[in-house]
């Protein structure tokens, strides 16, 4: 009898997420051709809790999954160094869970003001990395974007700076003497401030970026006194933690409070992850700083 059950609730389980695959193919397509339905943030966002209830890791995260991951005592280090993400002019994607939204009809946002989800529903979304190396404790906070679009409005060249997916990251470190550190990504490397010091390190060219630092110019690293925002440009998603912050420059915002933490650790390796293709672009988990924290490259 148990072998039974057990057999119907994994027939059942195929069943389920075949049918909630079919019902986000669906909404998808008919968003894509433009037809209009009613409730489609409630529609989306119903079938993506399906899919996560039907997943066998056990959810897509939720309360208590950064204690369950880090402890509390970590758990809490990672709340509380969340930034407050500001959002550039021209920004239209947000960053979103790439498990339930892979595509820009899922992640546009409404532009300005605070934001909290995108127009379909899906909840503005970091996912979480903590290391230890030596003294020092990183967090590491990833954003995943369905599309970049680096010269977004640029006659010709338009097409060039596109690229579907994208992930970037703000990152913070935690020295033994409590001094705490962040920066970004941004294009090649990372930066603190923006400036127009930072190129090199944007295009990755080491010895420019060792140059500029040695004079004074750019923090070395990127590295630079923490101020609890993450500052991030339309198109691109390049990623600055110090800046000029007003409502022209940045006229949207998500606070730290209401940005919604999943550790990356935990789900990596998840059913809802393990089928995810990010190609031209390179998941964090195959990247160099997510075993190194101090490495100054982004690939």
């Amino acid at each position: 009898m148990a072998e039974m059950l057990r057999e119907r609730r994994g027939q059942s389980t195929v069943e389920w997420i075949g049918l909630v695959f079919m019902l986000v193919a669906v909404m998808a397509g008919m968003f894509a051709a433009g037809v209009k339905v009613p409730g489609t943030a409630l529609i989306h966002s119903v079938s993506t809790g399906l899919l996560c209830a039907a997943s066998l890791s056990g959810g897509c995260a939720g309360e208590g999954s950064l204690e369950s991951t880090y402890g509390e005592e970590l758990a809490e280090l990672v709340r509380s160094g969340t930034p407050t993400l500001m959002y550039g002019p021209d920004m239209l994607g947000l960053p979103v869970d790439y498990r339930t939204c892979r595509s820009p009809w899922c992640a546009d946002g409404p532009g300005e003001g605070e934001v909290t989800r995108s127009t379909a529903g899906e909840p503005v979304t970091l996912f979480t990395r903590v290391l230890k190396r030596g003294s020092a404790t990183y967090i590491q906070y990833w954003a995943y974007y369905p599309e970049s679009a680096s010269l977004r409005g640029a006659p010709v060249l338009e097409e060039q700076g596109f690229h579907p997916h994208d992930w970037e990251s703000m990152q913070v470190r935690i020295d033994a003497d409590g001094s705490i550190s962040q920066r970004a990504s941004s294009h090649a490397g990372y930066n603190h401030g923006r400036s127009v010091a930072n190129w090199g390190s944007d295009a990755g060219w080491s010895i420019v970026t060792d140059a500029t630092e040695a004079a004074g110019l750019r923090e070395k690293g990127g590295w630079g006194e923490a101020t609890g925002t993450y500052l991030i440009a339309g198109g691109s998603h390049a990623g600055n933690v110090d800046d000029d912050v007003d409502e022209e420059n940045y006229p949207g915002y998500t606070p730290a409070g209401l940005v919604r933490l999943v550790p990356l650790e935990s789900i990596k390796d998840g059913p809802l992850s393990r089928p995810a293709r990010f190609d031209p672009i390179t998941a964090p988990w195959e990247k160099e700083v997510w075993t190194d924290p101090e490495a100054e490259g982004t690939g």
